[in-house]
This record gives structure tokens, C-alpha cells and sequence, in this order.
């Protein structure tokens, strides 16, 4: 049999999941603290659907001091009522699923390439009748990853 080897790095980045916009869904759940802050948080793992089905997963931790995506979370999975009354458990995060944007991440050396959440993506709002709707503005890659 010949076949072309590769390094242990090129086996793991073709792994990881390209940069881009996901269907996601919430394959574990679990209420935590934070070892940094000693604060509650939810430790999620989301398995991310590419060609169909679910190919890679991706661990992310959701906390207040994590504003912005805590509530994006909360609004494309279908809990932004939960968010609004201040109330979440992992419970109510399990089985759920919407739209994510994945990044690598490779910012620490001592660890080799990871997939990682950049944000949620919100559900789109009902454009109003009078609104010009947006230019849709292509992904196209590193310049949106800040871990690069």
C-alpha cells in the first residue's frame, strides 16, 4: 500500500471543522462554576452538522460576564424568554439548536488547533416594511477570526 504520510499538526487540522456559519445542536449540557472566576456557568458541548449530519463537536462555556454571547445563545436556540427573566439551566439548553459561527483557535502554542465559538447567530427579526434590507455580506475567513 502507498500512500503520502502526514505530520501528527496535519492530522488534527483536518479535523477541525472550517471556519464558518453552522446549524449547531446542544449535545450536553451541565451546570458549572468557573475555576477562573468562581462564578455559575453552563458548559455546553454543540455538535455541529456539516453535509447533513454531525461531524464535529465543539465545547463552550456560557456566563454572564460573557454578555453578548450568552444572549445570542439564548436567542437562536428559542430561550430569549428565559434569558429576559434571568433564569437558565442547562436542562432547558439540552437538545436545542440553531446557527453558530466556529473559528480555530490556535492563540495558546501549547495546545494544537481547536474549533472554537466566535458568537450565536441571532434569528433574523422581521424586517419592517419601510427597512431596505442589508447586502448580504460574504464569510470569507481569517479576517474574522481573531484567534489568527
Amino acid at each position: 500500500m502507498k500512500f503520502k504520510t502526514k505530520t501528527e499538526n496535519e492530522l488534527r487540522e483536518e479535523s477541525l471543522a472550517a471556519l464558518g456559519d453552522y446549524d449547531f445542536e446542544v449535545l450536553e449540557a451541565s451546570d458549572a462554576i468557573s475555576k477562573k472566576s468562581g462564578n455559575p456557568m453552563i458548559k455546553i458541548k454543540i455538535g455541529l452538522y456539516i453535509d447533513g449530519r454531525i461531524k464535529n463537536h465543539v465545547f463552550d462555556y456560557l456566563m454572564e460576564s460573557m454578555g453578548a454571547k450568552l444572549r445570542h445563545f439564548c436567542d437562536t436556540v428559542g430561550l430569549l424568554r428565559e434569558y429576559e427573566s434571568g433564569n437558565l439551566t442547562a436542562d432547558m439548553c439540552s437538545g436545542r439548536s440553531g446557527r453558530v459561527k466556529i473559528v480555530i483557535d490556535s492563540k495558546d502554542p501549547q495546545y494544537p488547533p481547536k474549533n472554537a465559538v466566535k458568537d450565536y447567530i441571532v434569528r433574523a427579526a422581521k424586517p419592517l416594511a419601510s427597512a431596505a434590507p442589508e447586502a448580504a455580506k460574504p464569510t470569507s475567513g481569517e479576517e474574522d477570526n481573531p484567534f489568527v
